[in-house]
């Protein structure tokens, strides 16, 4: 007997908050790269690879992930997952405390990303078949919502404990600040695992296809001969590289673009910038361009949860393709560097972002049947296009000596779900006519 949708509601729920620990998780990252620049003296290039050790994990462990999840379910990959991402959290004891070196913290991020990505190979596609397939976009993109709640409260953290102090010069390396958010995560992450120990999710077997012996949507073809499928792979990929690279250097795009030097020697700072800065209190300049990701997380929120509501009017697929045509326009304009002017623009790239991840993932999935699993797992694998951006776009910047010129990377990563959404409803059709 399948569950009523009353039933389904309360698992939604407690799987959608996992959503909100690993948005938490990556949205930290985004102040990380300018604290460790800062205090560590790493290069931007160097910096980048705190990305490539978080997503490079993903690409590592989602396939490993899924064939474990196919063994023993959703709820004990969650469970199994909280466990690993908990380590990784307390990891950063020793890292700040003992090491104190940069392949200490990469080393942590490592261990928490493996936990993350054991947790998302089994929720995302959980989402996506605990409903109507129809429904699967939207149902994510709400999930996703919580996330990007999380993504709103992570860039304070960041901006109150890691920046909220000046470090003196030739001070030694200081990170108890950075350790505290990460022992609280850890122990919310164990809290959260009591809670799903005692609790029981409707096992979906075979990712919620079982009656897809009869349905005729059902696509037969082997996995890589479904365009909508293969296609939606490289789209993610590429999407992803934008969203963390855009993620990774916008606190030093933002710091670039509204602190300036005259030809006089003077430094000039955006009377907006300024004025934020005075009124949030900040001790820094970096906390000031960190609250300003926090304005671009709140935008992100508003699509995350506007998203399913738009889809009643807008298929999702053209919506995905409108707003990769506006986030490209953004980028192009950011990268036009208009000193004082570009960073108030760059924000809104969140707003036109906040879909794509989940309806790229729940359009490639549609119609997959029993492979649905193994599928999600290659669409976690996908990410790894996070761990590449970071460090060609530090290399740029520093080569080059602007960060405008990186987000050239960021471009190309929003121009794909453009054209992916147009091209969508062909590629499904091709997949069902695929042997």
């Amino acid at each position: 007997m399948k569950p009523t949708r009353n039933q389904l509601l309360f698992p939604f729920l407690m799987v959608a908050s996992l959503f909100f620990i690993w948005g938490f998780c990556h949205a930290m990252l985004d102040v990380l790269n300018k604290h460790f620049q800062n205090i560590l003296e790493v290069s931007k290039t160097q910096s980048g690879f705190i990305q490539t050790s978080v997503f490079g994990a993903y690409f590592l462990m989602a396939l490993p992930s899924a064939l474990l999840i196919r063994r023993i379910g959703y709820q004990r990959g969650i469970l199994l997952g909280l466990v690993v991402l908990a380590i990784g959290a307390f990891l950063f004891i020793p890292a700040g405390l003992v090491f104190k070196t940069f392949w200490a913290f990469l080393l942590a991020l490592f261990v928490l990303s493996t936990g993350l990505a054991c947790i998302e190979t089994a929720a995302n596609p959980y989402v996506t078949v605990l409903g109507p397939k129809d429904g699967a976009a939207g149902r994510l993109s709400t999930a996703q919502a919580f996330n990007s709640v999380a993504y709103i409260i992570a860039p304070t953290v960041g901006g109150m404990f890691i920046f909220g102090q000046q470090q003196e010069a030739g001070a030694p390396a200081e990170f108890h600040s950075l350790i505290i958010p990460y022992v609280v995560l850890g122990c919310v992450v164990l809290l959260v695992f009591a809670i799903f120990s005692l609790i029981k999710l409707p096992d979906i077997d075979g990712g919620g296809e079982a009656d897809d012996a009869d349905d005729a949507s059902v696509h037969k073809a082997p996995l890589f001969r479904q365009p909508h499928f293969t296609f939606g792979i490289v789209t993610q990929f590429l999407y992803i590289a934008a969203q963390v690279g855009v993620n990774a250097f916008a606190v030093n795009y933002i710091l670039e673009n509204a602190i300036t030097t005259a030809a006089s020697g003077e430094t000039v700072t955006s009377p907006l910038f300024a004025w934020y800065g005075s009124i949030t209190g900040a001790a820094r300049p970096e906390a000031t361009a960190a609250y300003v990701i926090t304005i671009a997380m709140v935008l992100y929120a508003v699509g995350r949860f506007s998203g399913a509501p738009i889809t009643r009017i807008i298929k999702p697929n053209l919506l995905l393709s409108l707003y990769g045509v506006i986030n490209s326009v953004i980028i192009l304009l950011v990268m036009a560097n208009i000193k004082h002017i570009s960073w108030m623009i760059l924000p809104f790239c969140w707003l036109f972002m906040s879909i794509m991840f989940p309806f790229i993932f729940a359009m490639s999935l549609r119609n997959l049947g029993e492979k649905t699993k193994i599928a999600a797992s290659f669409q976690i694998m996908s990410i790894v296009g996070g761990a590449i951006a970071p460090p060609f776009m530090g290399f740029l910047a520093d080569q080059y000596h602007s960060m405008a010129i990186c987000f050239i990377l960021p471009l190309i990563g929003f121009v794909a779900p453009a054209i992916y959404g147009l091209a969508y409803p062909g590629l499904l059709e091709k997949s069902g006519r695929a042997a």
